[in-house]
């Protein structure tokens, strides 16, 4: 309709043709990006379904930052090498080497950890399709997101090595709990140990990887919640339980020594590395994890404090939990290790040679266990989420097809232990600092740093810029010094 020259309401009728049927196509046909495709522009969307509808990405269950914050510290926990540092920390200087492992963590992880979660907010799917749309956002080349791929294919590999030690763990707390270890020494429990066929060992890997499957089934939602709210809560009870313990039979004194005494001169060359890898796999940094996690996160939380949180969190369970396990083995005259003998053999004999220990050794075990349950959940969905939204296959064969790769994997390393150690020892210390690396250079240099800003636009200008500053210069350079050392390139 036309209108006498001058007058202003044919603008006004030409802005309300054009605005109304596009305002109510957008309310009924969202943007594909959120919706995983056109398919609900071909049906009417009633308001009330709407929100069931649409991508279980934009929902949120939580309004705040306490089930981020709460979920990543239990999956940092029980990937935090609880059955390493303990030992690690005594025998490399104590203070000495813990104080290089705190700087590395806030070098190294804590950063990335940060950028794939900004990633996953920004991108709100899987660690591919988020690492595609960011790089569409800054114009690169959209066959980054092939990082998200690597990024769960290593995710995958270091599950199956848990799920490897998470194997003994859960033998040693069924024989301490029921009491057939009570008064053992070490040596019969390791007869014991020895006595378990292979077989008996591949069905309890099975029993663990079906119960990881059924806790990712339901998607990152339950997830997260069930990460957050319960296993957390629980297994910071168990560890109160056992420190108290530890305070009233342990010796506190040895164990305040062996890993707070500040001996600079017992810090070698290997023990450096040794606490620069630590921080590497520490807080779920470069597995893909913190993508799935920040795509269920609401916007705009101030990341770099919530991480920092996480940080604080992560070390002080970890400490906790270290105090109680030297303490105990100090009081009984046990020698402190590491790894599998940490968990089958040294825990076991000191806590059944105590009054009441079968409690507090089931308790402590059990609480070990649920750490590395919350780690293993979280490195399952990574590789889940890829195989069911990039490639269309349906979640359930999806969460079936990794949890058989990842027990076949560690049917590999529990019968072939050679080649389970070059894995640990070798390949997962070169592939973690070299993904972490790239994922620091994506983000912090091809990534437009005003598309970070907005995404973190509550954190403080001075802490975003610090935190930009440390992902662009010190994380790539800590990581090839890593890499560097681990091929024997360095020049000193």
């Amino acid at each position: 309709r036309s209108f006498p020259e001058g007058d202003n309401r044919t603008a006004r009728v030409c802005f309300a043709l054009w605005c109304c049927p596009t305002v109510f196509s957008s309310y009924l046909c969202p943007s594909p990006h959120y919706t995983d495709g056109l398919g609900q522009c071909l049906k009417f969307i009633k308001p009330s379904e709407r929100g069931a509808d649409l991508d279980q990405n934009i929902q949120q269950p939580w309004q705040g930052r306490a089930t981020l914050v709460l979920a990543l510290s239990a999956v940092s926990v029980g990937l935090g090498n609880i059955l390493r540092l303990p030992y690690a920390i005594g025998e490399q200087g104590g203070g000495a080497f813990l104080l290089i492992y705190v700087a590395a963590t806030l070098v190294i992880a804590l950063p990335v950890l940060i950028a794939e979660l900004t990633v996953g907010s920004l991108g709100r799917n899987s660690p591919m399709g988020s690492i595609q749309w960011v790089a569409s956002l800054g114009h690169r080349d959209t066959r980054w997101r092939w990082l998200g791929f690597v990024q769960a294919m290593l995710a995958l590999t270091v599950a199956s090595l848990l799920l490897l030690a998470m194997t003994p763990t859960a033998e040693s707390a069924l024989y301490v709990s029921d009491g057939s270890w009570a008064a053992a020494s070490a040596t019969e429990i390791i007869e014991g140990l020895s006595a378990i066929d292979t077989a008996d060992h591949l069905r309890v890997m099975a029993v663990l990887v079906a119960a990881t499957s059924l806790a990712v089934l339901p998607g990152p939602q339950v997830i997260l919640t069930l990460v957050g709210w319960v296993l957390l809560p629980t297994m910071l009870f168990m560890v109160y339980t056992v420190l108290n313990f530890a305070i009233s039979e342990g010796d506190l004194q040895a164990a305040n020594e062996w890993l707070f005494s500040f001996q600079l001169d017992q810090l070698t060359r290997q023990g450096v590395l040794a606490a620069g890898l630590a921080a590497v796999t520490t807080l779920a940094a470069g597995f893909g994890i913190g993508i799935i996690f920040g795509s269920r996160s609401p916007s705009g939380l101030p990341l770099v404090r919530s991480m920092m949180a996480v940080a604080l969190i992560d070390m002080t369970i970890m400490l906790s939990i270290g105090i109680a396990i030297v303490a105990i083995l100090a009081a009984v005259d046990t020698k402190m290790t590491q790894g599998v003998a940490l968990v089958a053999v040294a825990i076991p004999h000191a806590f059944v040679n105590l009054p009441f220990g079968e409690v507090y050794g089931s308790l402590l075990l059990v609480g070990l266990l649920l750490a590395t349950g919350a780690a293993m959940i979280a490195l399952f969905e990574p590789a889940v989420a890829i195989f069911s939204r990039d490639f269309d296959v349906p979640r359930l064969v999806a969460v079936i097809m990794v949890a058989t790769v990842v027990w076949l994997m560690a049917a590999l390393w529990l019968t072939q232990p050679s080649v389970a150690a070059l894995v640990d020892g070798y390949l997962i210390p070169l592939f973690a600092p070299a993904l972490i690396a790239v994922v620091a250079i994506f983000v912090g240099w091809l990534v437009p740093r005003p598309i970070l800003r907005g995404e973190q636009f509550k954190e403080r200008p001075w802490l975003f810029g610090l935190w930009i500053a440390t992902l662009r210069w010190l994380t790539p350079t800590a990581c090839t010094m890593l890499l560097l050392d681990q091929a024997r390139l360095l020049p000193f």
